[in-house]
């Protein structure tokens, strides 16, 4: 096969096993197939020596044989460009000039080397218009660039650079220029558009300007092409010119524009036929992995360089072949023989070798060389199969992919952390941007891929140094939100380990085998069985007789797992709510909680990442229901007492009953609190998962406000349960309070009263420790401390948590200690030192009971300013006379100086004596404050934030539990069975 620029044989007068092994030859193919260094992508750039209407550049002292240093141009009009004419300095310079210094003796260059020399002799003198430095110079230029890609309108921008100056700083200028002028332009107010290098490209535009009728000058554009990112505009420039009456200049455009002209045009020419080989040429670069896009950049050229000299050699190969197997023509050849007489030998499959001389026709020279040519490419391509994995790191082998002609074989992961995803489209890029100006960098994708069902940023792998926990060799694989993954033919929702010989699945196109070669032995493959993506349940399938070993097995398994279907759970929910909304279920005290939490732990593991939020909501939504129902089941049972009844005082009700009918309340409350700590868990673990994501993502953001809006609902499950508690419990103390101030433990009748009380409550069976201390106490009091024994007991059989119980008798004891001190206080006839020994007896009866049941340290606390208030009435009255104001205020702090000041003044001394000047205020002292407490100072409600006391990671608790949970598992193991063909169901 004869190529384009190639001396003939029979001219050079060389033998041809000379010429075969000649590096001349060699360097002059690579030369014929180099791209120019200033104009690798050059679509309408030609070599001069390839044109007839554009005299070669080369002096006649020069081979005009010389190959082109561009490929053959695809562009409809290549013949205006040509070379232009150097210095003798730059063109000695030049690969070809290095090794073809001789004379030519081509009878052809001898005749129209005159000829180009005039031409060239005519020409060499540059446009004014076009005026730049030459090559060899270091000094800078000016470079016009027109076009309105950036401001409809404009005409050029002239930017100043050099002979390194690339076609991205050019666009990068001109977008800097451009912005500048806008901003001086438009007010502070108005938001500028933020354009990018990126969207834009450089085109080289060969023309000519066109006088129009009414005297405009409009530019007729003959021919253009794009400037390759790393092209320099100067350098291409001082090697091409236009030919004669046309002229060159740069136009920026927008890539998207650009991109689009150039498919209708390619397409306009093949359905006309025109240019046709220029097509196929620019197909095959494409297809053999050179291709036209602007991005491949240097490592185009490298690509293409390479695959040069890959051509190259398998040519010489075959030549040497040819000339070695026949010894005819290897020794004997004649100087002046012909190319044509050269035998081809191509190896059959079978391994035989078939010649046939050239001689016959131009028909059979033809189907020859294209049988060459073909072969060439199959040997091509065949070598490029051939690849070896890295020895030094994990890659991913393509087992299944999407486009055969965009997808690799392997891909090797180069560092700590690699990211498959898409390429994003114009939208997302400027969300990225936008995210990247507000701090908010994402994760920058190593690997895309062409499926289109796949994110962006679809699968994150990290290993070693990302990943120091986990032992060399294994990886973490983190997908995606909405990223659909599968390991090992099992869908993966979160983060997962990752092991060599694992099985990646990414969308529904891509199936990867992960390997690390670091790992010796190599693990084997994990194969996943057919069965498991279409298996219904977690159940181990298999024969008839395994599947029912199994599902007993799982039934009575004391293991903290409830396995579901997301299907299921809407189901699974209301079968839950519905068999445990009393603490009568059966199932205990804990049983919603638990049951709940089970289901969540299963959903937040297994499940899709979307199914939790919504989860946590509807069970939230669920418990709020009930508790507002039974909040106004117990408003109808106790009413309360509004202004049109306030003449009509409703009896208190007994403490039994109140306590029978605050235990739903309770057990909610208690529930609720379990829940909520147990969603904060799962609630923080899901915004962990969320590490890699991308910020401000709004489906991650609605999530969160779901989850939100469900720990909201059950706080105000808490807050309504406890608020109602603790309002009908202080409504008995309030009724029982006044008796601890008036009741008398000293005398005589109150302890025949006790003695009868102790006689009555004996009879009752069984009471406990706390009843028995009870029984001993006189009425008044013992009625005081029912109330607080009935609400500990509430609180341990809901097994309410110990900051909430606190809470709630901190509650209590602060309406004790505000009710009776203001009593205290409003009645001045207590003020006396007998009446205060018997407050004071009766109060430490009380507080020895709470000390009893554990309650001391709380009412100590909250019941300190009564303690104080009743200790100074205890004072001894020679003792109190004695002092001054400044001592009884400095010995009771808590007093303030309105209280102690109404103590003193109301302080029954006797019925004649008044009181001592002593006890007179110091002046200055602030009188005027109010002595009674406010109710409005109470504690304020802290909602628990600690550690979930159900332990999912420990066997099922309760025997009560258990039963619940297997009467689950065989609820979810139905509602299976019911979708499933009569002959594959399994029978316990």
């Amino acid at each position: 096969m004869e190529e384009s620029g190639s001396p003939p044989f029979r001219k050079l007068h060389f033998p041809v096993g000379l010429w075969i092994n000649s590096p001349r030859k060699h360097f002059a193919k690579l030369g014929a197939r180099w791209p120019s260094a200033a104009s690798v992508k050059s679509t309408t750039s030609s070599d001069a020596a390839s044109l007839p209407e554009a005299p070669s550049s080369v002096p006649s002292s020069l081979s005009h044989s010389t190959p082109s240093l561009a490929p053959p141009s695809p562009s409809p009009s290549p013949a205006f460009l040509r070379p232009r004419p150097a210095n003798q300095q730059s063109r000695a310079k030049r690969l070809s000039h290095l090794f073809l210094r001789g004379r030519s003796n081509s009878d052809r260059d001898c005749a129209i080397g005159e000829r180009e020399r005039e031409i060239w002799a005519h020409s060499a003198t540059p446009s004014s218009h076009h005026y730049l430095p030459p090559a060899s110079s270091n000094a800078p230029g000016l470079v016009k660039i027109y076009g309105d890609a950036l401001s409809s309108g404009a005409n050029y921008r002239s930017l100043l650079a050099n002979m390194h100056s690339t076609s991205r700083q050019l666009i990068q200028q001109v977008i800097t220029r451009y912005t500048e002028r806008e901003r001086e332009n438009e007010s502070e107010d108005t938001a500028l558009q933020k354009y990018f290098p990126e969207d834009f490209l450089l085109c080289d535009v060969i023309g000519k300007p066109i006088q129009q009728p009414d005297g405009a000058i409009k530019w007729q554009t003959e021919c253009r092409r794009s400037v390759a990112s790393w092209e320099c505009p100067l350098q291409l420039v001082d090697m091409w010119r236009p030919k004669d009456d046309f002229e060159r200049r740069f136009e920026i455009q927008r890539l998207d524009e650009y991109e689009r002209e150039e498919k209708e045009k390619e397409r306009e020419r093949e359905r006309d036929g025109e240019s046709y080989q220029g097509v196929r040429w620019r197909r095959s670069r494409v297809s053999s992995g050179g291709g036209p896009e602007e991005e491949r950049g240097h490592r185009g050229r490298n690509t293409e360089l390479r695959r040069s000299i890959s051509d190259m050699n398998l040519s010489l190969r075959r030549r040497q072949g040819n000339v070695s197997n026949d010894p005819r023509r290897s020794g004997n050849a004649p100087n002046g023989q012909d190319r044509k007489n050269i035998v081809s030998m191509i190896a059959t499959e079978g391994g035989e070798v078939t010649g046939s001389r050239s001689g016959g026709g131009e028909t059979d020279r033809r189907t020859r060389a294209a049988e060459e040519e073909k072969d060439t490419c199959d040997l091509e391509v065949m070598s490029q199969s051939l690849i070896l994995p890295p020895t030094d790191r994990p890659y991913f082998l393509l087992l299944q992919g999407y486009d055969q002609s965009k997808d690799f074989v392997l891909y090797i992961m180069a560092g700590h952390t690699h990211v498959f995803g898409r390429k994003p489209t114009f939208r997302e890029r400027e969300m990225d941007r936008e995210r990247e100006r507000k701090g908010k960098r994402p994760l920058k994708v190593d690997t895309y891929l062409s499926a289109p069902d796949l994110l962006v940023r679809h699968l994150l792998i990290r290993r070693d140094a990302a990943v120091p926990e986990q032992p060399r060799g294994q990886a973490l694989a983190h997908p995606f939100r909405g990223g659909p993954v599968t390991l090992n033919g099992a869908p993966l929702y979160r983060e997962a380990v990752l092991k060599p010989g694992d099985l990646l699945g990414l969308g529904s196109h891509f199936l990867f085998l992960y390997r690390d070669p670091r790992v010796t032995p190599a693990p084997p493959l994990a194969l996943p069985p057919p069965w498991q993506d279409d298996m219904p349940t977690s159940y181990s399938p298999g024969g008839m007789t395994d599947r029912q070993e199994m599902l007993r097995l799982y039934l009575g398994s004391t293991e903290s797992l409830l396995r579901f279907q997301a299907k299921h759970a809407d189901a699974l929910l209301q079968e839950i709510i519905l068999k445990n909304s009393s603490p009568d279920s059966g199932g205990g005290a804990l049983a919603p909680a638990y049951l709940l939490s089970l289901m969540t732990d299963y959903a937040s593991k297994h499940l899709d990442p979307a199914i939790l939020p919504q989860l946590l909501l509807k069970a939230a939504n669920q418990i709020k229901g009930i508790v507002w129902d039974k909040i106004k089941e117990f408003g109808d049972k106790h009413p309360t007492q509004n202004s049109a009844e306030a003449d009509v005082e409703l009896p208190p009700p007994s403490m039994q009953k109140l306590s029978s009918d605050l235990q739903p309340l309770m057990f909610w409350m208690s529930n609720a609190t379990e829940l909520l700590n147990f969603f904060q868990v799962k609630v923080e673990a899901m915004e962990k998962e969320w590490e890699f994501e991308v910020p401000g993502d709004p489906v991650l953001s609605a999530d969160m406000d779901t989850c939100s809006e469900a720990l909201a609902q059950l706080d105000d499950v808490i807050m309504h349960t406890f608020q109602q508690c603790v309002y009908h419990l202080t409504k008995t103390l309030y009724s029982l309070l006044p008796a601890l101030l008036d009741t008398n433990p000293f005398s005589s009748e109150e302890k025949k009263k006790g003695k009868a009380g102790a006689k009555d409550r004996s009879g009752n069976e069984g009471q406990g420790d706390e009843e028995e201390d009870i029984s001993s106490l006189p009425p008044t009091v013992a009625g005081l401390v029912e109330v607080y024994r009935c609400s500990l007991q509430l609180s341990r059989e809901a097994c309410l948590s110990p900051p909430l119980t606190s809470q709630t008798f901190g509650y209590l004891f602060f309406f004790t200690n505000t009710s009776l001190l203001n009593t205290l206080l409003e009645r001045d006839s207590l003020f006396s030192w007998s009446r205060a020994v018997q407050i004071r007896t009766n109060l430490d009866l009380v507080l020895d009971w709470l000390q009893g049941a554990g309650l001391g340290d709380i009412a100590s606390e909250f019941l300190k300013k009564l303690s104080v208030t009743v200790n100074f009435l205890c004072i001894p009255k020679t003792r109190l006379i004695q002092s001054s104001w400044s001592s009884l205020q400095e010995e009771h702090p808590l007093l303030s100086p309105s209280q102690l000041h109404h103590l003193l003044t109301h302080y029954k001394l006797g019925p004649t004596r008044a009181p001592p000047s002593s006890w007179a205020p110091l002046l200055g002292t602030e009188l005027g404050g109010d002595i009674f407490e406010s109710f409005l100072d109470h504690p304020p409600l802290i909602l628990p934030n600690e550690t979930p006391r159900l332990d999912l990671n420990q066997p099922i608790p309760s025997p009560e539990l258990m039963k619940e949970v297997t009467r689950l598992r065989t609820f979810l193991w139905g509602l299976d069975q019911d979708e499933l063909p009569a002959n594959q169901r399994t029978r316990l």
